[in-house]
């Protein structure tokens, strides 16, 4: 009999719980993205927060190659010391030595050179907009909920510390393996290969030895490709700090990937795979696709 009346109870208790929350409401999300196909995947986020009723405010560069305005967000732009055609240009070499060929070790030092000069610039962009007083300070006015970023760039986990803001990253990955480091994940070179030497989880013994090596190359070059980063944080922020120290402060992980094409490899409880949104504009297999 008592079993028989704790079914009743217990959704009686359910009912009185649901209705004892008050209704969720839309939050305000600052969004830092990062220009190029970096923004075509978080795009499709920014919309369907917007859709559902969030209000979404995008930081835009003034010289921008992708990110556009919509009825569907606010912009806010801010001034950067460079042209559309620089820009482009940086871009361009960035593509044809890192992504059109499969990456050797002896491109190392081209395809970092190439990269420090577009972070170069992006940082210098960032520096005007961090220092624009006017735009930062309605920011902080506005009294933002969350601030969602791409941190393959500062600003945005810049502006989270200053703002106090819980920062929410949308990310494919960072060079040198900055945001496994900065969220503390295992990173054994015996298990998980390192970018340039093309090797996957399953290595020979001579391979992981290479590994291991590249390895301790891979932390010089990373010390050289982020000492802007760290040099503009702690001087805005006022405070001894590090990109990656300031990393290690994300709420949550959402990466654009998922281990169906990528190696299984350790990852922290507030890291979510989100590969699937890079399929959102499906269309039609071509017949070579469908045949192989």
């Amino acid at each position: 009999m008592v079993r028989a009346l704790s079914i009743p109870a217990l959704g009686l208790l359910s009912w009185i719980c649901l209705f004892s929350f008050e209704p969720v409401q839309a939050g305000k999300v600052l969004v830092m993205p990062v220009d190029g196909s970096h923004w075509l995947s978080m795009k499709i986020l920014v919309e369907e927060l917007s859709q559902r009723g969030h209000e979404m405010v995008v930081l835009v560069p003034e010289t921008s190659v992708l990110i556009k305005a919509s009825g569907n967000y606010t912009t806010k732009s801010f001034r950067v010391p460079y042209t559309l055609a620089e820009l482009n240009a940086n871009l361009e070499h960035i593509r044809k030595n890192a992504i059109e060929k499969p990456p050797q070790f002896m491109d190392i030092f081209t395809n970092l050179r190439n990269l420090m000069q577009f972070t170069n610039m992006q940082v210098k962009a960032c520096e005007g907009l961090l220092y624009d007083e006017p735009l930062m300070k309605s920011l902080r006015e506005t009294g933002f909920d969350v601030l969602l970023t791409d941190p393959f760039l500062p600003c945005g986990t810049i502006i989270a510390d200053s703002f106090s803001l819980p920062a929410v990253y949308f990310l494919r990955g960072i060079p040198c393996r900055l945001d496994e480091s900065a969220a503390q994940c295992p990173s054994p070179p015996s298990f998980v290969p390192r970018f340039f030497t093309g090797y996957t989880d399953k290595m020979t013994f001579p391979q992981r030895a290479k590994n291991t090596l590249m390895t301790v190359f891979e932390m010089f070059l990373c010390r050289k490709l982020f000492a802007s980063f760290d040099e503009l944080a702690s001087r805005y922020l006022q405070k001894d700090t590090t990109y990656e120290e300031l990393l290690g402060h994300a709420a949550i992980w959402l990466h654009r990937y998922d281990f169906t094409f990528e190696f299984p490899k350790p990852q922290m409880p507030n890291m979510v795979q989100i590969g699937g949104i890079n399929c959102a504009k499906k269309g039609p297999l071509t017949k070579m696709a469908v045949t192989g």
